[in-house]
């Protein structure tokens, strides 16, 4: 310190008065101007909580903050200098220092309300205060460079030079202020951001401060609110832009095309990881080198304690040096002083604190915008994905949505998590080097280990991406089961196939658990290494520096090398965890690259309305009428389309624009030679556009194919049809017929463009090209009924109930509980299939289109039906008004309508004309068709009125009944809102976890390995607080080597070395123990968990898959069982682990300072009170966000189910909101989600800066007192700062563990649903049933407990070997008769007996092993034509093939290249419903039971094919009791007995012909069409 004088202490004396002076006036004039502004003047109504920040905002919160911080150290250096001296206090040491400080606050708060109230002009007074301020410390640093010089060891000096530079920096900001807000010298005011001018944004956190931003304080209010009560979704109101699913999209688009375009043009295949760092990298590395800056941060927590320690020890051993007279301190002197240094330990605390919560919020915020880009970019993929791509097996739904899911929640972690992973091999570099310079060579020999764990550590990251892509691909394979299995539920149950499909999905888990195995092992050598690195290191360099140094180990060596070490365990364990998650991306990564890569459907000028691509016109504040402008417009304004709009064509692998010219080039050899083919009318390689209109079709042509030949395949191999040339007239009517699997479907395909054109092309008339298309299978939207009619249009009342009345839909929407606006279920669920077509066939009429292609929709209609909707529906609505109707069907008696009659067969197009052309070159269809006409004409003069004729439609309506009835019932005592809601809400708890699902977890694992658990947890705690006591000691000892001689020194040296070594060893023993122990325990109990839900889902009655969706019971199969496979054991693990450090870092504290307990529970109070109140909010934000995430995936899997239907409206762009809507939703949440961790971390390291604050005074005091040794404030330090990592890690991962368990919670739900009860008291014998006698004896049922009886009192017996025909106007209980014979549904009076035999009595499984069964709805499963036919793979090939013969498929899979082995792919697409229908025919026939149950069967196949089968049925079965439901009454009408059913009961029971003379007989009544 320099030398003191009476003239230096004057001087100072009076500038110190003038420096004080001039911040204690600025500080009044802030003051008032601030208390004049929020008391006198308009801003005292003012309380926005958001800001537009002014040019340097950052830089100026930046600066002021180190201002703040050398003010504070100029308070801190006046305080050392006045007790050093010996005289009296001197406050103008330390006085006019803390005005100073005071007034640079305040000049923050004022700046911070100057941008708040948006008044610029307030900057006038704080340009005059950086100016004087300026001065005044000029003024000062020239003094006291005269009475020291320019010497930058003196504290003061550096402390007045530092703060000149910031103030000329503040002023330098002020000035760039006035110039841009009040003077606008070359600056353009900016308009309102966008996202101010939402009324719903609540997410302010861009338009916030630096400081709030750091703090996160835009999330205050909603944790206040959640403490409150459960948040709902409503109350986080809308996303901000930069998170809009639309402007996330476009960025990434236009980094992978221009990833596309460079692939393009190197001949290579584009690289999605670069597209993903084009348009993330930057902010990425920002967030990395901020968090990077955090992480370097705790480089100086070691150096801190050690000279506190050093510090410590002076007083200690009493070595201080004692000074007087000083007048200046110098830069040492001040940064050795261990209570400066003590205060200097919280600054650390919380400026690593920020950077690392700002740092980790922006890749927070990339790896969200991430997710949204490639979930947005993979919907729009599948817009394009051509029909072949899921029918041929290329892909699978459940694999596409594995995209969306899976593969994007892998990215969004490695986003969030990779920053964990680039700092850490710096931060090693550079502790090791200070190490080095602490102790030396043996902080090298400590470092080796490194050496052989990163390579480890790599080494095992590897494996573990190989193994995570085993996982993922097993798990797609798995789900792919569950969903076929689901799907498929009620031919399961009804064939008995449970314990199989269960057995077959238990095999694919058990591979999916042996890989879960090799992950656990890897994850624990990496958890276990990471944890372990600081034993083993500290280990391997005290006892080399025991052996190698000839000085002792003191307490200042030891602490700070322990504090080095300890302070790389933190990021070694993040380390592991950022490794596994980058590992889980990298096959995701190249799962989505290859799925992008895959090939789109192409673009044709073929005069259709282009299809539009991406998101960027869609804006979401349009009403819905307007979304399906794209495609429908008023017919006054016909959509033309424009050839310019086809200019610029990107091909889809490389975005490469193609020019608008056509190749001429022979299609024809493009068949023969193999080469290149079209999709959607064009070749890949070739350009697509003409400009010529040489093309374009005649006015009164609609559309028309010129020889067209088109494959299912890419390749064009095998075409499905060849040589097709077929012109439609605008406004006729065209009927396509033709056999099961002629190609009737696929013409219609082609035409859509669904199909791979190899040759030929299909043209559309330009001025009326609008298509509505109606497939054989409906497809129906999670929406009201009139939502779904509707289709994205405008509301016309008048036309609306014409169309309703054409489809006869009155009756069934006066029935439902809301009308037309109730609300369909998931794939229609609650609708009968009749039902779904109609309201198909709705949807396509009111669409007022040019065209309509109907897919034999009127084959799941009756007869009376289908001819009501075809007069007043087809004829009357479209035929008649001018629009182009194309018809599949296999109803001969629609040909009268007909202008022209395409018949199909093999393929081809055989004949085609009008009636009178059929009549004169195909006389026996002519024959089939007059016959079916009179049927019907002798049907219509039986009938009183049409209203009558439209009252044949009611078995559906009954069974609507029954559902509505329950719904009804059970919705009395909710709010109004449910009415309409036939489907039930998902389940969403509240609240806390409850301690029986953690008990459930722990049964699964076994209660007995949970202890043993803990007790190796807890074994491993008291093992590493040993070590670091006997360290203290062995440290401790080497301070007190001075009265003793080298042999005792040595023998004192081994003794401290090898317990330590023991101890080490052991703390090791037990980590790995207790980490192999619990992830090992935790996968098998998942194991366990998913064998539970497995058995649980499979054995609930049908019922329980009417009332819920597919997509929900697969998100307990999909998401929540990866969360407790891969999740939910490592935030245990941790919960675990580091709570077991943080108690013994509060033990190990409480023992050097008992005093330190008592100081710091108040702090410990509040800490449990921020995690409460964290976890209450961040838990219903988890639950929010699952509950969210649903609605994407099932509008993804809605889409994938009509995409044909979707692009054949050109409707995309409806859908494509739809998804903005529901992702911006779910994004929402997950933004409050991922902010709601860095609000919680940020108070709870401010608490943890006053816990390690505490710490350091306790111990030091103590020590200067002479209470502890200094090595005992070395080791209180050290544990003290781990304490505030740990803490915040192990609420982090205890709130993470709640929100996982959530999984466990929604699983225990479904594991307690009520089962079917299999057991029975009587084994039939294995021939049983071997006559086929049916006995009904006072039979009532219900579908469930609280439903009304569908069937009542049936008394009626079926003799063996007796075909029954069972019919009855709809709703009279015909299908419900049939699934209590298979007790589908509950019996609760009466019995069924089957040869004798009470089925009541008879086990569940082996009762429906017993019975065969043809369902409506025909189910094939992927897999071999072999598995279908036989999946229990007990059966001859003779016998298939004989089954096959009767089925009258024989030579369709004679004709396939492997035969029984050909692949049939997902839900049987390759095939025609029809073919289906015969497969499921062909599977019941070998059966070979002596009951068969056919209900609709022959719905979709045509006459002759029907007739060929009630032949072969009649000799095939004539030895078996068969009950037939059927639309046709042909079908039953050589039954030997007919059952006629009315509201439940028997009406009628005996032969067709005896019942069909009776006088008023119900029987004749339906034949004829009168009921």
């Amino acid at each position: 310190m320099a030398d003191n004088s009476t003239t230096c202490r004057y001087n100072q004396r009076i500038l110190d008065s003038a420096y004080g002076g001039v911040h204690i006036c600025f500080l009044f004039l802030l003051s008032l101007v601030l208390c004049m502004y929020r008391c006198c003047s308009v801003q005292r109504d003012y309380s926005s909580k958001k800001l537009i920040p002014y040019p340097g905002h950052k830089r100026k919160w930046i600066l002021s903050t180190l201002l703040i911080l050398v003010l504070l150290c100029g308070v801190g250096e006046g305080v050392l200098i006045d007790l050093a001296l010996t005289s009296v206090t001197q406050p103008h040491l330390y006085v006019p220092q803390s005005c100073a400080l005071l007034c640079g606050l305040i000049s923050l708060v004022y700046y911070n309300y100057l941008e708040h109230w948006n008044r610029p002009h307030l900057t006038w007074l704080l340009v005059l205060y950086w100016l004087s301020a300026i001065a005044i410390d000029s003024v000062r640093l020239t003094q006291q460079i005269d009475e020291t010089g320019f010497d930058l060891s003196i504290m003061r000096l550096d402390i007045i030079f530092v703060s000149i530079v910031i103030y000329s920096c503040l002023l330098m900001l002020e000035f760039n202020v006035l110039r841009t807000k009040i003077f606008h010298c070359w600056y353009t005011e900016k308009d309102c951001p966008a996202d101010l001018k939402k009324k719903k944004l609540f997410y302010h956190y861009k338009y916030n401060s630096l400081l709030q931003r750091v703090l996160f304080s835009t999330m205050s209010w909603l944790f206040a609110l959640g403490y409150k009560r459960p948040l709902e979704i409503s109350d986080l109101g809308c996303v901000p832009e930069d998170f809009e699913c639309k402007n996330v999209y476009r960025v990434f688009d236009d980094a992978y095309s221009s990833e596309q375009e460079k692939a393009w043009k190197t001949n290579s295949v584009p690289s999605l990881w670069r597209a993903y760092l084009r348009a993330y990298g930057w902010n990425i590395t920002l967030g990395v080198t901020i968090k990077a800056l955090a992480d370097f941060c705790i480089i100086a927590f070691p150096l801190i304690i050690g000279g506190i320690v050093t510090y410590s020890a002076l007083w200690y051993y009493d070595e201080k040096k004692s000074a007087e007279n000083v007048c200046y301190v110098t830069v040492n002197e001040f940064f050795n002083n261990g209570f400066v240094l003590a205060a200097c330990m919280p600054i650390v605390v919380i400026a690593r604190a920020s950077f690392l919560q700002y740092g980790c919020n922006i890749t927070d915020w990339c790896g969200l915008q991430a997710r949204t880009a490639f979930q947005a970019y993979t919907y729009e993929k599948s817009l394009r994905l051509p029909a072949s791509a899921l029918s041929s097996g290329d892909m699978t739904v459940g694999q596409v949505t594995n995209h969306m899911s899976v593969d994007a929640m892998a990215i969004l972690w490695c986003t969030q998590y990779q920053m964990g992973i680039w700092p850490i091999p710096f931060l090693v570099v550079a502790i090791l080097a200070l190490l080095y310079m602490e102790i030396g060579v043996s902080a090298l020999i400590g470092a080796s280990f490194f050496i052989v764990f990163l390579p480890i550590q790599f080494m095992v990251s590897g494996k573990l991406a190989r193994i995570q892509a085993e996982v993922l691909k097993v798990s797609d394979k798995r789900l792919k089961k569950i969903n076929e299995t689901l799907q498929s539920m009620k031919l399961v149950k009804l064939y008995g196939w449970e314990v199989m499909f269960c057995k077959a999905i238990e095999v694919v888990r058990d591979k999916q658990v042996q890989s879960l195995i090799k992950i656990g092992i890897c994850m624990s050598v990496i958890l276990s290494l990471s944890m372990l690195t600081t034993a083993i290191v500290s280990l391997l360099a005290f006892v080399s520096y025991s052996f190698l140094s000839p000085e002792p180990l003191t307490p200042e060596k030891a602490f700070v090398a322990l504090a080095f070490f300890s302070q790389l365990n933190l990021p070694l364990i993040v380390f592991a965890q950022s490794v596994r998650y980058v590992a889980d991306a990298v096959p995701s990564i190249r799962r989505l690259r290859q799925f992008f890569d895959y090939r789109e459907m192409g673009r044709s000028e073929n005069g259709l309305p282009p299809q539009t691509r991406g998101f960027q016109d869609i804006n979401l504040d349009e009403e819905d009428s307007d979304d399906g402008e794209s495609m429908i417009h008023d017919r006054t304004e016909p959509l033309k389309s424009n050839a310019d709009d086809y200019g610029v064509y990107f091909n889809k692998n490389s975005r490469k624009p193609i020019s608008n010219t056509r190749e001429e080039t022979d299609r024809t050899a493009l068949v023969k030679s193999g080469g290149p083919v079209d999709y959607g009318s064009f070749k890949e390689e070739s350009s697509f556009i003409t400009e010529n209109i040489e093309c374009f079709l005649p006015e009164h042509i609609a559309f028309q194919i010129t020889g067209g030949t088109f494959s299912w395949n890419y390749e064009g191999s095998s075409p499905a049809l060849s040589n097709i040339n077929l012109c439609v007239p605008c406004g006729s009517f065209v009927i396509v017929i033709g056999l099961v699997g002629s190609g009737k479907s696929s013409l219609l395909s082609a035409i859509l463009g669904e199909m791979t054109t190899v040759s030929g092309s299909v043209q559309f008339n330009r001025e009326r090209n609008r298509i509505s298309y109606v497939p054989q299978k409906a497809w129906l939207q999670n929406a009201t009924l009139r939502d779904n009619i509707l289709f994205g249009q405008t509301f016309d009342q008048k036309r609306y109930d014409a169309v309703i009345q054409a489809c006869a839909l009155q009756p069934d929407i006066d029935i439902l509980p809301a009308g037309d606006m109730t609300e369909i279920g998931e794939r229609g669920i609650n609708l009968s299939g009749g039902q779904k077509q109609r309201v198909s066939i709705a949807r396509a009429i009111y669409s007022n289109t040019d065209i309509v292609i109907l897919d034999d929709p009127l084959s799941a209609l009756d007869v009376h039906v289908s001819s009501h909707l075809l007069e007043n529906g087809i004829m009357d609505l479209l035929v008649r008004q001018g629009r182009t109707v194309m018809l599949v069907t296999h109803q001969l008696q629609s040909l009268q309508f007909a202008n022209k009659v395409v018949l199909m067969d093999n393929g081809k197009i055989v004949r085609e004309g009008d009636l009178n052309e059929i009549k004169k070159h195909d006389r026996e269809m002519f024959v089939a068709w007059e016959t079916s006409l009179r049927t019907l004409s002798e049907s219509d003069r039986e009938t009183d009125t049409e209203d009558e004729r439209i009252l044949s439609t009611g078995e559906e309506r009954l069974k609507l009944e029954k559902d509505v009835s329950k719904e009804e019932k059970r919705e009395k005592g909710l709010r109004k809102g449910s009415v309409g809601t036939l489907i039930e809400k998902e389940e969403r708890l509240t609240g806390s976890v409850s301690w029986r699902v953690y008990r459930t977890y722990a049964k699964a694992i076994k209660f007995s390995l949970v202890t043993l658990t803990l007790l190796l947890v807890a074994a491993q705690a008291v093992a590493l607080l040993a070590c670091n006591f006997w360290l203290s000691a062995w440290s401790e000892a080497g301070l007190e080597t001075i009265n003793k001689t080298q042999e005792e020194i040595e023998e004192e040296s081994v003794y401290y070395r090898q317990g330590y070594t023991v101890l080490t060893l052991t703390f090791a023993i037990f980590l790995i123990a207790a980490v192999f122990v619990q992830v090992m325990t935790s996968i098998f109990a998942a194991k366990r968990i998913h064998f539970a839900l497995l058995r649980t889902i499979i054995n609930a009655p049908i019922r329980f898959f009417d009332t819920t969706p597919v997509g929900r019971i697969l998100n307990r199969f999909s998401n929540d069982i990866q969360i407790i496979d891969q999740k939910l054991w490592w935030s245990i693990l941790n919960v675990v682990l580091t709570g077991t450090l943080c108690l013994s870092a509060l033990i190990a504290n409480a023992i050097v300072t008992p005093v330190f307990i008592v100081l710091v529970a108040p702090f410990l109070v509040v800490y449990y009170f921020i995690q409460k109140y964290y976890v209450t909010t961040s838990r219903e934000l988890q639950r929010i966000d699952s509950i969210t995430k649903s609605p994407v995936f099932a509008h993804f899997s809605e889409t994938l189910g009509g995409l044909s239907v979707i692009r054949a409206y050109r409707d995309e762009n409806r859908f494509r909101k739809r998804l903005l809507e529901t992702i911006d939703t779910n994004n929402v949440a997950q933004l409050y989600f991922l902010c709601s961790f860095r609000w919680m971390t940020m108070r709870l390291e401010l608490l943890g800066a006053f816990i390690v604050l505490i710490s350091a005074l306790t111990s030091l005091i103590s020590c200067i007192v002479g209470a502890i040794p200094p090595s005992w404030v070395g080791l209180a330090l050290t544990y003290a700062i781990s304490i505030c990592g740990q803490l915040n890690w192990m609420v982090r991962m205890f709130a993470e563990c709640e929100m996982n368990m959530n999984a466990v919670e929604r699983v225990k739900h479904y594991t307690e649903l009520k089962t079917e009860e299999n057991r029975g008291t009587y084994n039939p014998p294995p021939s049983w049933p071997d006559k086929g006698n049916i006995q009904f004896e006072d039979v009532s049922v219900r579908y469930a407990d609280d439903l009304e009886p569908v069937l009542e009192d049936i008394n009626v017996q079926f003799k063996a070997g007796e075909k029954i025909g069972i019919c009855g106007r709809t709703g009279s209980g015909k299908s419900s008769l049939t699934l209590a014979l298979f007790r589908m549904i509950d019996t609760f009076k009466g019995r069924i007996i089957i040869d004798g035999i009470d089925i009541s009595h008879v086990p569940l499984l082996t009762l429906r092993t017993r019975l065969a069964i043809i369902p409506q709805d025909p189910v094939l499963f992927t897999g071999t034509i072999r598995f279908n036919l036989d999946p229990e793979t007990t059966k001859s090939d003779a016998e298939l093939w004989k089954a096959l013969e009767v089925a009258q498929l024989q030579d369709v899979v004679a004709d396939l290249p492997e035969q029984l082995e050909a692949d049939i792919s997902e839900a049987g697409e390759n095939f025609s419903v029809g073919q289906r229908q015969l497969f499921c025919l062909a599977r019941a026939f070998l059966r070979n039971s002596q009951i068969l149950v056919m209900d609709e069967a022959t719905a979709s196949i045509d006459i002759k094919t029907d007739a060929t089968l009630q032949h072969v049925i009649a000799t095939a079965f004539a030895d078996r009791t068969v009950l037939t439901i059927a639309h046709r009454m042909s079908t039953i009408l050589d039954s030997d007995n007919v059952l006629v059913l009315s509201e439940g009961r028997v009406v009628e029971f005996g032969s067709p012909k005896k019942l069909e003379k009776q006088d008023g007989s119900h029987f004749a009544a339906l034949v004829k069409g009168h009921f």
